[in-house]
């Protein structure tokens, strides 16, 4: 089993400013995105990905000026994404330095985009983002982009559909938890991780290392996402960007991971 990646997720508002959330509520401004993503890189991070959350509400696409900064400022691979809806948007921001593109609101109206995209760049290029939570029954809903009444299905066929139409990899996010610091949501995580064969991310929730250890001793997943837990110093709201020691972390108990998913 490959080392599952640890990839801090940036977001970025209307005024390019980097801010973090609570359950996709709750503002705060934590900084300048350009030097925070520059520090990760420094970090040497396995993967950013860094999204403009307010892009699609807005009806544009993230900055080209800004994602062109980002790729100057780093060295590590770069997810970007935020009311990305067409191939020629896609195209260009490949062309800017990117590795990946993040879709996601887009697809309630054009699903087959996801198609296209994949068939014209490859499926490693093409990254779903999926928002996540549980409804009045308890059951687990998906949406692409924020929860509407009109876009909201069950979570594990909307995952089949984007592998079937071609994503990459699918980052979960789940709504319920982003920012809580509470732990990812292993029982979902797991049980998609097995209806799956596509590379899925967790997001949201993770607050300690012992979040990261409880999700990939439960199921080989390929990463795990982090805001809060690398953005905050620990059990406060005040910014420290942190990075080496937990992937140093990471990599000393991969063995160890890999004797309970053998088991």
């Amino acid at each position: 089993m490959l080392l599952p990646r640890l990839i801090p997720t940036l977001l970025v508002d209307e005024s390019l400013n980097l801010v973090k959330t609570t359950a996709f509520q709750q503002r705060h401004y934590i900084g300048d995105p350009l030097n925070s993503a520059y520090i990760f890189s420094g970090f040497e991070a396995d993967e950013l990905v860094v999204l403009d959350i307010d892009a699609s509400r807005k009806r544009r696409t993230i900055s080209y000026e800004f994602v062109k900064a980002l790729a100057t400022f780093t060295s590590v691979p770069l997810c970007v994404g935020g009311g990305i809806c067409n191939l020629e948007q896609i195209k260009n921001l490949l062309a800017l330095g990117t590795e990946r593109i993040a879709l996601s609101a887009s697809l309630n109206n054009n699903f087959k985009l996801l198609e296209e995209a994949s068939n014209r760049f490859g499926s490693s290029s093409i990254t779903v983002i999926i928002n996540c939570f549980k409804d009045e029954e308890d059951s687990y809903l998906g949406s692409f982009g924020l929860p509407s009444t009109n876009s909201n299905r069950k979570i594990d066929q909307l995952c089949i559909d984007c592998q079937n139409a071609g994503a990459g990899e699918l980052i979960i996010n789940n709504i319920n938890l982003e920012g809580t610091k509470k732990g990812y949501d292993i029982s979902l995580m797991k049980s998609l991780n097995q209806k799956l064969s596509i590379p899925l991310i967790a997001l949201g929730g993770c607050g300690q290392l012992k979040h990261i250890e409880d999700i990939l001793s439960a199921t080989p997943i390929s990463g795990v996402a982090c805001g809060s837990f690398l953005v905050y110093a620990p059990n406060t709201y005040q910014v420290l960007l942190s990075y080496p020691d937990k992937s140093s972390w990471l990599k000393a108990n991969l063995t160890s991971f890999n004797k309970r998913w053998d088991k």
